[in-house]
């Protein structure tokens, strides 16, 4: 039992492999998920890349500028034959030879995407002013004496006074509102200024627009499909230049190395080798080996003692139905070689409690479809699996089915029916948890060769707690409080050297661990509490719905109803489930000492060997 609630150090490993195979190395273990990167202090030495973070400037400065027009899904680094240098030099030539190549394609694309979106904004203005026999064409074509120019506002926007000298006329879009000025080109100017003011800005009218709205429209949509067509030929050639250089291995060797670099930041090298180190949850090994060979890394792992001045990060191994209850612990750290992993003992715990406060078999049943459909997403709702089997139990038990209690019997109890022993069984299964934090406490103090300490004074507080217990049964019970008094009192003078001045200070250290113990015993009682509120909310949801008088609103009633207990006090029994895990039964003998292990992120994109 000690090894299954026992957390496990990682283990040590150390990888040599051929320099040229570093960056394949170091995503291959990245991609297990089992390893944590750490080096030497005696052998760590900056990992020199020269110029490698000069050229990722390089790149950052290009990608400003095409990134847009460079595929961004699937790529596919090359498998690294040579130096992170001499790859990146190579991949950045790539780019820069890609650029050359498709500057001009780029800006003529840039420049039907911006044509494309003037036309938009002339379309909204032709659609809204309706049907006119002005001719824009002509408009477009004035001058020299004249100047004709459409400008595109904010909706609402409210122009102080335009010039007398400018005819114009305004539209209201949907999205925007235009004014169209002709007038002589000074006054024009000046009127642009002002619009300026008020985030106007001018548009361009294309002298191929007609007298009226649906010949300009038309007129429009067969400059839209000539764009749109001239637009796809671009794309085809700039998809035959992403082939041509091959930009889907280039960006993807880019993306490589920038992970690389991020993650990092030292490593023993040699002009030949690269010496790999840190710790790993794969505790046999197998699992890093056959992914080294999968990848074909030239490569020698072992596995020696860790360096003595090295505190190895402690890993949780626990089945998969125990791995959601994990995150308890981690609330509170992780625990230490010394300390016990509960991850185990809260697979039987947090669901009774979370069923006891929230018995209901449909509502369960929500419960438990929510956890299948979203725990992949997010992995805390997996535990609303074990919740909603534990709610449906007890929904069994309390006979309550989406808060109608007249549906299936109970096979125990309504809990409205008998509140005292709805409220006294989790007293007492309160009191046997805190006997179990503090026999753990015990197991604790045995692993860290202190159990001669715990029997000579945590043992003594045990059994007075029990002797306090057991007065509610029989007056005998007062013997083993006593005992346990004196033995804790005999413990803390013989620790004195006899020094009887010790016992005040005892004793009031013992008062405060005693309240504290009832304090935390009587704490559990909110389990039936929330059990009794949970039952007489379903009864108010019911009673609301047979007061609706109609089927159909009844039916919206309860529906509502159980929607709201089951967002609400769902959260709410979730949050109590917590607080009493953390605050009542880990106090006793988790102190989340240990170190957390931290696997190294994988890439983002895979590089296979070829």
């Amino acid at each position: 039992m000690s090894f299954s609630l026992r957390p496990q150090p990682a283990r040590w490993f150390e990888l040599l492999t051929a320099r040229e195979d570093l960056t394949l190395a170091v995503e291959t273990l990245a991609r297990t998920g089992a390893v944590e990167l750490e080096t030497h202090s005696e052998t760590a030495t900056p990992l020199v890349l020269p110029d490698l973070r000069g050229r990722l400037e390089e790149y950052n400065r290009l990608a400003q500028h095409y990134q847009h027009y460079w595929p961004q899904d699937e790529l596919r680094p090359s498998n690294l034959p040579g130096r992170p240098v001499d790859t990146f030099n190579h991949a950045l030539q790539r780019l820069y030879a890609w650029r050359d190549a498709a500057d001009a394609v780029v800006r003529r694309s840039e420049a039907l995407r911006g044509e494309l979106y003037e036309l938009e904004m002339l379309r909204e203005m032709l659609l809204a002013q309706g049907d006119t026999p002005l001719d824009l064409g002509l408009l477009a074509g004035a001058g020299p004496a004249l100047a004709a120019r459409l400008f595109v506002l904010p909706p609402r926007t409210h122009i102080a006074q335009i010039p007398a000298a400018i005819l114009h006329t305004s539209v209201h879009g949907k999205v925007h509102d235009f004014l169209l000025a002709v007038g002589p080109p000074a006054e024009v100017d000046l009127l642009e200024q002002e619009l300026t003011l008020h985030k106007g800005r001018p548009m361009h009218l294309p002298p191929w627009l007609q007298r009226g709205t649906d010949a300009s429209l038309a007129a429009l949509d067969q400059r839209t499909a000539a764009i749109q067509a001239e637009q796809r030929v671009l794309e085809q050639q700039l998809t035959a230049l992403q082939e041509e250089h091959r930009l889907v291995e280039a960006l993807g060797d880019i993306a490589r190395l920038e992970w690389f670099l991020t993650h990092v930041e030292a490593l023993p090298v040699s002009e030949t080798f690269a010496w790999v180190t840190g710790w790993t949850s794969d505790l046999d090994g197998k699992v890093l080996q056959q992914a080294l060979d999968r990848a074909q890394v030239r490569s020698l792992l072992r596995f020696p003692d860790p360096p003595r001045d090295k505190v190895p990060p402690m890993v949780f191994h626990n089945p998969w139905w125990a791995q959601p209850f994990e995150l308890f612990a981690r609330l509170l750290g992780t625990p230490a070689r010394d300390e016990a992993d509960p991850s185990r003992l809260l697979v039987f715990i947090v669901p009774l409690m979370f069923g006891y406060m929230f018995g209901d078999l449909g509502q369960g049943f929500v419960l438990l479809l929510a956890g299948l459909l979203l725990g992949r997403r997010v992995p805390t709702l997996r535990l609303l699996v074990p919740g909603g089997l534990a709610s449906m139990l007890f929904g069994l038990l309390f006979g309550s089915v989406f808060s109608r209690e007249d549906i299936i019997p109970p096979l125990w109890l309504h809990p409205l029916d008998q509140p005292l022993l709805v409220l006294a069984i989790p007293l007492l299964g309160g009191v046997l948890l805190l006997l179990l934090g503090l026999l753990l406490n015990g197991i604790e103090a045995y692993w860290r060769g202190a159990l001669r300490d715990w029997l000579a004074m945590d043992a003594a507080l045990l059994l007075i707690y029990l002797g306090g217990l057991g007065l509610l049964l029989t007056p005998y019970a007062a013997l083993a409080a006593l005992t346990g008094l004196f033995w804790y009192l005999g413990a803390r003078l013989q620790r004195a050297g006899g020094d009887l001045r010790v016992l005040g200070g005892a004793l009031g250290r013992l008062l405060e661990y005693t309240m504290q113990l009832i304090v935390n015993t009587l704490s559990f009682t909110r389990v039936g509490a929330f059990c009794l509120a949970h039952a007489g909310l379903s009864v108010a949801v019911v009673g609301l719905a047979e007061a609706g008088g109609h089927p159909l609103l009844s039916a919206i009633i309860l529906l509502l109803g159980n929607g709201v207990i089951i967002i609400l006090e769902g959260l709410v029994v979730s949050i109590q489930v917590t607080r009493l895990v953390l605050f009542e039964f880990f106090i006793r003998f988790l102190r989340g000492e240990g170190r957390r292990f931290q696997p190294l992120p994988a890439p983002p994109h895979k590089t296979e060997r070829t």
